[in-house]
């Protein structure tokens, strides 16, 4: 099982690498193969997400794709809504909140495919942070971002990669940035499930090191493939998992 487990963090490594996104599919795997409770499920995948987070913006950063103002206001203010999340873990109705997720997945999934015939939003992202009123947003995009991150125990890019790409980022900039947030989102979530002992640092340890090699070899692939590829992978990826969700 362990070894079934092991392959499954490369794959989910691969797809984080890639398009940031792959590590919502951690804690599915958790319950499934291991039958761990949820909540154990969630803390321990969100435990992996600090060292994939790391290495994922050192190979962004190494090819010039993260917006480093961009990354750390949105960053700073995950913390604030990974700590709202992981507190209420057990307090919110986990089945409602995925529903709203599921939807919200496959609408963002199919304007993505949609945007090159209908462009819908303004596509120049590096004029989005010379405002106050577009700062405020973006603190509150880093605000839910972290509320999801901590609340389901998936990576923060889950919901940050669709949004900047329906905002105009270019595909490895959005993903750029995301790595960075999902480090800041994961302590500070991964802090709030130590303390009530919901993260297995064992298995933590061993689901990282698969991870990592997968996002090695992701973040190298997603630099050479045609961002046209990415996005159909993306969208692909998100009418997906609106699925798993619902």
């Amino acid at each position: 099982m362990l070894v079934i487990l092991f392959i499954c963090s490369i794959l989910i490594g691969l797809s984080i690498g890639m398009i940031g996104m792959g590590g919502v599919f951690l804690t599915p795997t958790l319950i499934l193969l291991l039958e761990l409770p949820i909540s154990t499920a969630m803390g321990t995948s969100l435990a992996t997400f600090i060292g994939t987070g790391l290495l994922g913006s050192y190979i962004y950063h190494q090819e010039g794709n993260i917006n480093w103002s961009a990354a750390l206001l949105l960053g700073s203010t995950s913390i604030i809504g990974a700590i709202i999340g992981s507190q209420l873990n057990l307090a919110i109705s986990e089945k409602v909140l995925q529903s709203i997720l599921a939807i919200f997945l496959a609408l963002v999934g199919l304007s993505i495919l949609s945007r090159e015939k209908f462009p819908i939003l303004n596509s120049n992202y590096s004029s989005q942070l010379t405002t106050k009123l577009n700062k405020v947003t973006f603190s509150l995009l880093g605000v839910s971002v972290g509320i999801t991150s901590g609340l389901l125990g998936v990576g923060g890019p889950v919901l940050l990669v669709p949004i900047l790409v329906l905002l105009g980022w270019p595909m490895l900039t959005a993903v750029g940035v995301s790595q960075v947030v999902s480090v800041f989102a994961a302590v500070s979530g991964t802090t709030n499930y130590l303390l009530a002992d919901n993260v297995k640092i064992r298995l933590a340890i061993l689901l990282l090191t698969g991870e990592l090699i997968g996002v090695l070899n992701g973040g190298y692939l997603a630099h050479r493939l045609n961002n046209k590829y990415l996005k159909l992978i993306l969208s692909c990826s998100l009418i997906g998992l609106s699925i798993y969700f619902l």
